[in-house]
């Protein structure tokens, strides 16, 4: 009994899993805040929402790779205070010449007419969609400064801001009035983060203007942004499909199903953002064999602890649209959406061990190679077969697949080790998690009973079994010894 006590004990004086809980319990608000969104709303006004937030997205992701550029810079040379301080300062100067062409962006879109979402009413919205994205720029640069210097709590508020504002918005608002108060929301938790990062900051926020770190920051953060923004660009361009090829309620369908998928695994993304900043600097300065230890152990328990989250959600699914009958078109594509956005944590290791070895440049060029056949596909699905909208996501699916077997390929290449067709498809795919993988999917397709999703789960603790108890470990860990993730 004592023994708990002491497990108890260090976990409520540890800073880590402060951050974690504090993830976990903004995420169930996340959850909850989906699900009533798409109640209150309904499939055409969360059509809507879901449009407004992909435009959000795009202005995030043409970021210029600035932040990433100062998080790699910063990581490895945090030690140099003086030098640090001037990086961030001359970002700062950077993002405020790219917030100017953003505004004049949208400026241009009114004035020339080009009718940017003419069918969800997005002009009405635009105003508040360019301070959003602004304010996302510096707030995620803040962000990565705090994160490098372990400040966990206000990283916490900058992530929880937004939901929390969003469920107080969900209690008092319903139908469009709800829709305007949830792009208020939005607006005001980003500003009250931007305040709190500046009245917090670790290290000097003052713009600066310095032609030489101007351009090393660039040439850095180029190719980091060329790589982020076309990784990312990968699912924002299947949901530009969707949008265009089908109808709002369909694209609110989506929206749903693509919500519930990535609340999924949000718990474990805080995980490894947390440790990205450490990783990347033991990778640029540790041998291949002792990467090799590190990628094994990290990669074997992110990996599994994301694909067994995917499938408990796949076999709960229905059990919640049993609540919601209007959302029942979006159980198939949540499943299918969930194992695709699964896919990311096969990548997991691979990105950050070409960061840490100067491969930005290759990363930026397999990322465009994937977004492009991410567009191939989608666009053929959607436009030449005119599949369900379900099936689109399909696309990229097989693009994500070929995406992160080359960046296998590429990373063990990078470390000296065997390479071979076999190998790396052993390496990114292991056999006992991708059998339980596409059973699931050839049981999503044939259309079975939901029950027969449950033979998947227990295909898949029967093979993971070891790696479950290793999982096990490693949260005692996490919970006896702050520093075993060393944030």
């Amino acid at each position: 009994m004592s023994n708990y006590f002491k497990i108890a004990k260090k976990a409520l004086t540890n800073k880590v899993l402060h951050y974690i809980f504090s993830r976990y319990a903004t995420y169930f608000i996340q959850f909850i805040n989906s699900i009533i969104i798409a109640i209150y709303l309904g499939p055409y006004y969360l059509g809507i929402w879901g449009f407004i937030r992909l435009v959000i997205q795009y202005v995030e992701q043409i970021n210029l790779g600035i932040a990433h550029s100062v998080n790699a810079i910063i990581s490895i040379e945090k030690k140099h205070q003086w030098y640090t301080s001037k990086v961030i300062g001359t970002s700062l100067s950077m993002l405020i010449a790219l917030s100017l062409l953003v505004v004049l962006f949208f400026v241009g879109d009114e004035v020339f007419e080009l009718n940017i979402g003419k069918k969800y009413n997005f002009s009405l919205y635009s105003p508040a969609v360019i301070v959003i994205g602004i304010l996302a720029y510096f707030n995620t640069l803040f962000s990565n400064v705090f994160r490098v210097y372990g400040r966990v709590i206000e990283i916490a508020i900058n992530q929880s801001a937004f939901p929390v504002f969003m469920l107080v918005a969900i209690l008092l608002f319903r139908k469009e009035n709800l829709l305007w108060a949830l792009v208020g929301a939005n607006v005001l938790a980003f500003l009250l983060c931007f305040l709190m990062f500046l009245w917090r900051a670790p290290i000097s926020f003052k713009p600066l203007f310095i032609r030489r770190l101007i351009k090393t920051i660039q040439i850095k953060g180029w190719h980091l942004f060329i790589y982020n923004t076309s990784f990312y660009l990968i699912i924002i361009t299947t949901k530009s499909f969707i949008s265009g090829f089908y109808t709002v309620e369909e694209f609110g369908y989506f929206t749903f199903a693509y919500s519930l998928a990535n609340v999924v695994l949000l718990l474990l993304q805080s995980f490894s953002f947390l440790i990205f900043p450490k990783l990347i600097n033991r990778m640029a300065s540790t041998t291949g064999e002792m990467i090799d230890g590190l990628l094994g152990n990290l990669r074997g328990i992110y990996i599994t602890s994301s694909h067994l989250l995917v499938h408990l959600g796949i076999v709960f699914m229905p059990f919640f649209v049993l609540l919601f009958p209007q959302y029942d078109e979006a159980i198939n594509v949540f499943r299918l959406t969930a194992l695709t956005v699964v896919l990311y944590s096969n990548a997991f290791g691979y990105s950050g061990l070409l960061i840490a070895k100067r491969k930005e440049r290759f990363l930026g060029y397999l990322a465009i190679f994937a977004l492009g056949l991410n567009v191939s596909f989608v666009w053929m699905l959607a436009s030449v077969l005119h599949l369900p909208f379900n099936f689109v996501i399909l696309g990229t699916m097989v693009a994500n697949l070929v995406y992160i077997f080359l960046l296998g390929l590429f990373g063990r290449k990078t470390l000296n080790f065997r390479v071979g067709v076999i190998i790396v498809l052993k390496d990114v795919y292991p056999i006992r998690l991708f059998i339980p993988y596409f059973l699931t999917l050839a049981m999503i397709i044939l259309g079975v009973s939901n029950v027969w999703f449950f033979t998947s789960i227990f295909i898949f603790l029967m093979l993971n079994y070891k790696i479950l108890i290793q999982v096990k470990h490693t949260i005692r860990k996490v919970i006896n010894n702050p520093d075993f993730i060393n944030v």
